[in-house]
Parts: structure tokens; C-alpha cells; sequence
């Protein structure tokens, strides 16, 4: 054991976590800028080191062995744990001081949310707050990680992390008022199939965070050609008006555009595919105690009133 302790490189296994997130060598030496083949070689020392095989290949790509997923599991509470250090670190004053730190999706519009956040740095002056849009897998690991105190977010969360539920939105399909569709109001969704689409980062058919309105595109075979992509709602609605094709959009956020003229909505007209947002936490990180206190608080709050 004592061996283990010493002969262990901790840098190797940030790269084992990085690899397992990634399924892909090529993947994770991208995020972690270094060359596939020094993260080959990692992987390769890091077995070497705990005696046994962590990865193996599948048809999704790489995959923990039973050995690996004990270990990824003890990777993510180290990672979460010294990631965190720094906000232990944070003295409790009398006046309350420290940050609060938020990931998430783009454009998220809740009333109940926004008052909870008046209210807590109305009562705490000294805190403050830093907020980040991303994508909805670089929000997860960001949460995992302990990068932040928590994380709005859409899509599949992993089970290891607790969410709740802060909102859901309608999404309709829309194109731009210059499109070849627009004005037409006997359209069927069948007739959408072959037209070139619009699409979130995160909307992959087959992802790992694919939600409702991923699934719903796939029952309509909807964007079989995806010609644009963003992680931001204005990019996505910026070239479905620029006539580029077709795609989903939050309807409360595309109505002031199809009042001015800019966006024309497209069927289906009823029982459109929803999104939920998610508050995501990770009870094994350490928090601050302003972090606490607004966790807390945030607990208490019914997001469907």
C-alpha cells in the first residue's frame, strides 16, 4: 500500500478521469491540451502503477473496467475535494463575505430564481457573485469538479450529482422570415423531414445529455442534416433567421421575434416537446458558508409557484 502511495503519479489520475469523461484519447488530450500520445502513455504508467486494466474499448468509445469505475469514483471526490480547498480556505467574518459561483445554460428566464438572488445579496453585501453561460457538458464537469457552488442546466444528469427541477420551457420550430417556408401555414412535420437544421451543441441524437426535444426530433426525423450549431440561444435563433434552416426555439424567447417579423413558427402548433432545467449540486464538495446559506435557502423554494 505504502508502494502504491509513492509510486502513484496524482497527475495521471486527472488524465484517467479526463479519459473516462471523453471516452476517447484523442478527446481528452484536446480538453487537457497535451498530445494523444502523452495521454496514451499516461493511461499506459497509470495501470502500470495500480496493477491492472482501467479501460477498455467498446462501441461507444472507452469505457471503465469494474477496477476503473471503482477507481473513477474515488477521482471525483479527490478532484471535487482539493478543487474546493480554496473556498475552505474563506474566513466566516461577521459581515458575511465570499462568492458565489454559477454555470449555466444560456438565457435562462426565471422570476423565482431572480428573487431568491435579489433577496440573499441584498442581506449579504460582502458576497459576491460570478456567473458563467456554457455548454451543458462543461457545466456538468464543472459541478463534478467543484468548480462551482452549483449549475443551471438542461439535459440527462448523471446520477451522482443531485438536481432538481427549476423550470420547464415549451420549444417550437421556427424558420427565418427570408426562408422558403415562411408565411406557409399547410405544413406537416413529415414535410420538415429533408430540410437543413439548426441545432444546440448539446442536441445530438444519441448523446449523452440527448432530452425531450432531442427525442422529439428523432421520432419526426427532424434535421438529418444539421447545418449550424451553437451552445447560445441568440446564435441558434441569428442563423434560423438568416435563413440557414430550420430549428428549435424556446417559444417565450422567439415570440418577440415572430411579433417583429423576423421568425415564422412551423408545426407542430400543439403538444410541443419540452425542456427541463435542473438546479445541479454536488453533496460530496465542501462549501463556503455563504455557499451553504444560499443552498440552503434555495432548498426551501418552490420553483412552480
Amino acid at each position: 500500500m505504502v508502494d502504491f502511495v509513492r509510486q502513484l503519479d496524482w497527475n495521471l489520475l486527472h488524465t484517467f478521469m479526463v479519459v473516462a469523461q471523453e471516452r476517447s484519447m484523442t478527446r481528452a488530450a484536446d480538453v487537457m491540451h497535451r498530445t494523444q500520445p502523452a495521454i496514451s502513455q499516461g493511461i499506459k504508467r497509470l495501470e502500470e502503477t495500480a496493477g491492472t486494466k482501467l479501460l477498455e474499448r467498446s462501441r461507444t468509445g472507452l469505457i471503465p473496467t469494474p477496477a476503473g469505475e471503482m477507481l473513477l469514483e474515488q477521482v471525483r471526490s479527490i478532484f471535487a475535494t482539493i478543487s474546493r480547498l480554496p473556498v475552505g480556505f474563506e474566513a466566516a467574518p461577521a459581515a458575511l463575505s465570499g462568492r458565489l459561483k454559477i454555470a449555466m445554460i444560456d438565457q435562462v428566464v426565471n422570476e423565482t430564481l431572480d428573487r431568491a438572488l435579489t433577496s440573499f445579496f441584498a442581506r449579504y453585501p460582502g458576497v459576491d457573485l460570478e456567473i458563467t453561460v456554457s455548454t451543458t457538458a462543461a457545466i456538468i464537469r464543472a459541478v463534478e469538479l467543484g468548480h462551482c457552488t452549483f449549475g443551471i442546466s438542461d439535459g440527462v444528469i448523471p446520477d451522482f450529482l443531485a438536481s432538481r427541477e427549476l423550470m420547464r420551457e415549451r420549444f417550437g420550430l421556427f424558420c427565418g422570415a427570408i426562408h422558403r417556408l415562411a408565411g406557409r401555414k399547410d405544413l406537416s412535420v413529415a414535410q420538415l423531414r429533408a430540410e437543413p437544421f439548426i441545432g444546440f451543441t448539446a442536441d445530438v441524437l444519441g448523446g449523452t445529455h440527448m432530452g425531450d426535444v432531442t427525442a422529439y426530433r428523432a421520432s419526426a426525423s427532424i434535421g438529418q442534416r444539421v447545418r449550424g450549431q451553437s451552445s447560445y440561444v441568440s446564435e441558434i435563433r441569428r442563423m434560423i433567421e438568416c435563413g440557414l434552416g430550420i430549428g428549435f426555439l424556446p417559444l417565450h424567447l422567439a415570440e418577440p421575434y415572430v411579433d417583429q417579423g423576423k421568425l415564422w413558427r412551423l408545426p407542430p402548433y400543439r403538444d410541443e416537446p419540452c425542456a427541463a432545467a435542473y438546479v445541479v449540486t454536488n453533496p460530496q464538495i465542501g462549501l463556503s458558508v455563504p455557499e451553504t446559506l444560499f443552498l440552503k435557502e434555495l432548498s426551501k423554494i418552490d420553483f412552480r409557484l
